[in-house]
């Protein structure tokens, strides 16, 4: 019973592989390319057909066909198998299964190596397409893997370019604060090397000088008398020696004579 459950919900799974799945068929052979379709459809895959390998290559440039996957004769009349699988991969990076009553190694050989991803011999069997869909499979994960890949790097370098805009505005921000400090110490030289002469120390400006040398001489013309010319000197001179002498000789006579 639990075993009969399994099957059923195997086959499910595998059915809705099967239904999600559309491979394009190339084949010259009508009789073939008939059989084939048959047993794809028969296991719920969507088909598409084609004749001829130009025919086939149109309907894989066309965007608006879904194609997941290709099975092609290896030997087709108008291109050779091989160059034809050279060109379906130049244009897309679909999975192509060949299949051919060609059983020589070289020919499977040189199909693995041009990029098949199987090689099938006819006359072809319902166990050979039942498994088919694992290729489609590992495309879409390999697929998926890389578009996260493209989205991480994405985001990896847009963070890294806001990273690199911060601290481009830190830098300008400093380089602008350094300016402004420049700018304001080059105001404040100036402003020293051109200060104003009248502004200059009392103590050594000329005028200053001057003024303070005729401030003495007016304060010695005052003590010893106008129009002198002289500063007056704090200890006594030789002729006021000589009336302080006279004076105090007068005096003795005035009272000698009393």
């Amino acid at each position: 019973m639990n075993s009969d459950k399994a099957s059923s919900s195997s086959a499910t799974h595998t059915e809705s592989c099967y239904r999600d799945i559309c491979i394009l068929i190339v084949d010259f052979d009508p009789i073939c390319l008939r059989v084939a379709s048959g047993m794809l459809r028969a296991l719920t895959y969507e088909v598409l057909t084609a004749h001829r390998a130009m025919e086939a290559l149109e309907m894989i440039r066309d965007k608006d066909l879904r194609i997941d996957m290709v099975l092609m004769e290896l030997h087709m009349p108008n291109m050779y198998g091989l160059n034809l699988l050279d060109e379906i991969k130049r244009i897309s990076d679909l999975p192509v299964l060949v299949m051919s009553f060609d059983r020589s190694e070289n020919s499977m050989l040189s199909s693995l190596e041009k990029g098949a991803y199987f090689y099938l011999t006819k006359s072809l069997y319902m166990e050979d397409m039942s498994d088919i869909w694992q290729y489609v499979h590992t495309r879409r994960h390999q697929r998926q893997r890389q578009r996260l890949e493209a989205e991480k790097k994405e985001a990896a370098a847009l963070q890294e370019s806001s990273f690199n805009e911060e601290e481009e505005m830190h830098e300008d921000e400093g380089s602008f604060v350094s300016d402004w400090n420049n700018s304001n110490g080059d105001d404040q030289s100036t402003e020293e090397t051109t200060k104003d002469p009248a502004e200059e120390d009392t103590l050594t400006s000329p005028l200053c000088k001057k003024a303070r040398l005729d401030d003495v001489r007016s304060l010695g013309s005052d003590t010893a008398g106008v129009g002198s010319g002289r500063v007056s000197s704090p200890f006594p001179s030789k002729k006021n020696n000589s009336f302080h002498h006279h004076h105090h000789n007068h005096r003795r006579l005035c009272h000698h004579r009393r």
